[in-house]
């Protein structure tokens, strides 16, 4: 437990506090200790609190792509509500887009920050490079952890990122370029190192406004058409394989889909409690209400089990699985 004194220093902190009122999926048990923090101060003091009393902790953005155990966590979850944005720079022609000079601009965010919104600023800034990220839930601290991305256009948010401020588990905060994060598929260095970042900024180029906001809509429209609606989802459950593995189990149009290879085990439909793998998207699990996590567990390993034993594959999860199951 933590003291009484304790408890007036550290902000917002509540004792049990039920995950399942801050993830889309809407499952989770409670939380020994959840605290909202809105600056970097915040973060850092939170953080130390977490250490010193020998307490583990998770850093909870949008809720958008993980499940939380119906246990729930064991320690302190810090909500991050950072939310600052703003021009950092630019080189060339900023204020005049017919200027030929180099455009470039850097914009700089706190990762507490939804994408959704920094996209919707930077396209009213009239600044293109993140466009295909229009509609994406989550927030930059997710984006950067997991390296979000639209697949349709091969267009991952590392790309993007010149730099960042990053807090150490040992409280040391420091810059590090693009290079640090080793962003790959669904993959950065962030989930090895247990690093928390605290400021992105990202390169961006001067554009006409009306055409980043064309394709910014085309492709929120795109997502709209073919994700599930109507229900609490996380997202993608299963990342997709690679195009080695496409090609040596024949998928057609070597498809690396994680959906198809579902669908084709026959399991869309396929519901266990208030659970069910999407009839639209084999890739989505739904909470058709009241879902526990120990449902979307089972759906899960049941998925992970009947292609394994049909393609010889091993689906990995793209979710993020929090706390005890």
């Amino acid at each position: 437990m933590l003291a009484q004194d304790d408890r007036k220093i550290m902000i917002n902190i509540l004792e049990n506090e039920l995950l399942s009122k801050h993830t889309n999926m809407r499952v989770g048990g409670p939380a020994d200790f959840f605290v909202i923090v809105k600056t970097e101060d915040e973060l850092a003091e939170a953080l130390e609190k977490a250490r010193t009393k020998k307490i583990s902790y998770f850093i909870l953005g949008g809720g958008t792509n993980i499940v939380v155990g119906d246990k729930g966590y064991r320690g302190m979850v810090i909500k991050n509500k950072m939310d600052q944005i703003k021009i950092a720079g630019f080189k060339g022609g900023l204020q005049k887009a017919s200027n030929p000079g180099i455009r470039d601009v850097y914009v700089k965010a706190d990762t507490g920050v939804l994408l959704n919104r920094l996209v919707r600023y930077t396209l009213e800034q009239e600044l293109s490079g993140i466009e295909n990220f229009l509609g994406q839930p989550g927030t930059i601290g997710g984006a950067m952890y997991i390296n979000a991305h639209n697949m349709k256009e091969n267009d991952f948010f590392g790309d993007h990122v010149v730099e960042a401020t990053i807090l150490h588990t040992d409280g040391t905060i420091e810059v590090q370029p693009h290079s640090y994060f080793k962003f790959g598929y669904d993959e950065s260095i962030l989930q090895q190192n247990g690093a928390t970042v605290i400021s992105v900024t990202i390169k961006l180029a001067k554009a006409d406004k009306d055409a980043i906001w064309e394709k910014a809509n085309a492709a929120q429209a795109h997502r709209h058409n073919t994700q599930p609606k109507g229900y609490p989802t996380a997202g993608c459950t299963f990342r997709n394989i690679s195009q080695a593995v496409a090609f040596r189990i024949g998928t057609p149009d070597r498809t690396k889909s994680a959906g198809f290879l579902v669908d084709s085990c026959g399991l869309k439909g396929k519901q266990i409690g208030q659970a069910m793998i999407s009839k639209e998207h084999a890739n989505f699990i739904l909470n058709l209400g009241g879902a526990t996590a120990a449902d979307i567990m089972k759906l899960i390993k049941l998925a992970k089990r009947e292609v394994k034993a049909k393609f010889g594959v091993q689906l990995k999860e793209e979710i993020v699985l929090v706390g005890e199951f």
